[in-house]
């Protein structure tokens, strides 16, 4: 028996509405307000949850806003003379490398309890942390190293020593033999990464192939977007000390695939042209 055509609960927001709250919503008017609009405009109340429900089902998910380091104009000006002069750059042959930070802090947020009997859980003011170093690249990355001591220029040439040898980078298995020992290195242009003695260490272990790379800019970091795959790799993960952290770390490198690291190297070229498009300014990345 099939339902005859008016039959159910009557939506209580046309789809016009819908259209235009999913609008109010990407101009960054939170569901609150929304919902306060509707009913001002409309005389009609609906409920909040209503409304998230409709946001949700457009296809709109509700993020926190990342905070990032506002650009001078001045900087602008440099990242888009780098974005013009590497827009058809080789970035297959270049392993990106950068720093991560980890916050062991998985607690359970919800918990199914009595009325009056709300559970509580104590949590440390300062909660552990673990960073890791690690490169990725179309056809190379490095082993990671895991460091909790604030990263200084000592601490960073250490890395370098240990992790740009030969006998520590692992090769997709369709690499060129001509690529091997012969990858470009990027690292990014933190005060860290360019003192004097980390620059001459550059150069005496990858001799000529180090790639400039502009200030403040993450977002023209091929792996930032590999950090980000680990970290959703890791929401549910039940993580609750710094060594097992560290493994699972390792086995989400170890396994990490191909083509996920050559996806955000492949995106180069839409980086640099979307940051040409901005005249320098942040992109999306």
């Amino acid at each position: 028996m099939t339902d005859r055509p008016g039959r159910g609960r009557k939506r209580k927001v046309s789809d016009a509405d819908a259209k235009s709250m999913v609008k109010h919503a990407l101009r960054g008017k939170p569901a609150t307000e929304i919902t306060r609009d509707y009913l001002t405009r409309k005389k009609r109340r609906v409920h909040v949850q209503t409304v998230r429900n409709i946001l949700q089902e457009k296809g709109l998910v509700n993020l926190k806003i990342q905070t990032i380091d506002s650009l001078s104009e001045a900087n602008k000006v440099k990242r888009l003379v780098y974005a013009e002069r590497m827009i058809d750059y080789k970035w297959a042959n270049v392993v990106f490398t950068d720093e991560k930070t980890f916050v062991l802090s998985f607690t359970p947020h919800r918990a199914w309890v009595r009325p009056g009997m709300r559970k509580t859980r104590e949590v440390p003011r300062w909660p552990k942390k673990l960073h890791v170093w690690g490169g990725i690249g179309h056809y190379a990355k490095t082993q990671l190293y895991f460091f909790t001591e604030n990263l200084k220029s000592p601490l960073y040439q250490q890395i370098l020593r240990s992790r740009l040898k030969e006998s520590r980078i692992t090769y997709a298995p369709d690499c060129p033999p001509s690529l091997r020992k012969k990858w470009l290195f990027l690292q990014d242009n933190s005060r860290i990464h360019t003192t004097d003695s980390a620059l001459d260490l550059v150069q005496e272990l990858v001799p000529q192939r180090l790639v400039e790379h502009p200030s403040q800019s993450p977002d023209l970091n091929a792996i930032e977007d590999v950090w980000s795959y680990l970290t959703r790799q890791l929401e549910n993960a039940r993580i609750t000390t710094i060594d097992g952290l560290k493994f699972r770390l390792r086995k989400e490198w170890k396994e990490l695939p191909w083509t996920e690291i050559r996806k955000s190297v492949a995106s180069m070229g839409a980086r640099l042209r979307e940051c040409i498009k901005l005249q320098g300014a942040r992109t999306q990345y």
